[in-house]
């Protein structure tokens, strides 16, 4: 028969001292979701001889008039290869960006840098006056396939 049922209940101090364990790794699971990467990624190409895998999230393509704003990753393929100028060491650059289709600029608005563990070390958010509008070189450039797969809806 149920211990219940027979009157008999669990001493509040050990159901609290058995339950702890489990609210401890609840929270500890709920906190370590880290940066959000997931996405709906399409390879866009490989820059830096191939140490650097470029991508943009289909998912986040938001268009206003001209303005298309979008979500894109760099993957560093060997970390320990690549030269950092003016950031952290990082394996995913996550950056937020936006290209003006008619005028053919762009411009970052906000970029996460993530760790080879996925620990964030750079979360950074840009105005523009901070990063003013650049011109969309024509070179095949990385900047030149998100323009066009941003700007023809690809």
């Amino acid at each position: 028969m149920n211990a219940c049922l027979k009157g008999k209940f669990m001493n509040p101090r050990k159901a609290l001292r058995l339950a702890a364990p489990l609210v401890l790794l609840s929270l500890l699971a709920a906190c370590a979701g880290g940066p959000k990467v997931e996405g709906s990624w399409q390879s866009i190409g490989e820059s830096n001889e191939g140490n650097i895998r470029n991508y943009i999230d289909k998912s986040s393509v938001k268009r206003n008039g001209n303005i298309v704003t979008f979500r894109d990753k760099k993957t560093v393929v060997k970390p320990a290869q690549e030269r950092y100028v003016n950031t952290p060491r990082y394996k995913t650059a996550i950056g937020t960006w936006e290209i003006d289709c008619a005028k053919k600029t762009y411009r970052l608005s906000a970029l996460t840098l993530l760790d080879e563990n996925g620990k964030e070390v750079l979360k950074q958010t840009y105005t523009p006056v901070n990063v003013r509008p650049m011109p969309v070189a024509e070179s095949g450039s990385i900047v030149e396939k998100q323009y066009q797969t941003v700007c023809s809806g690809k």
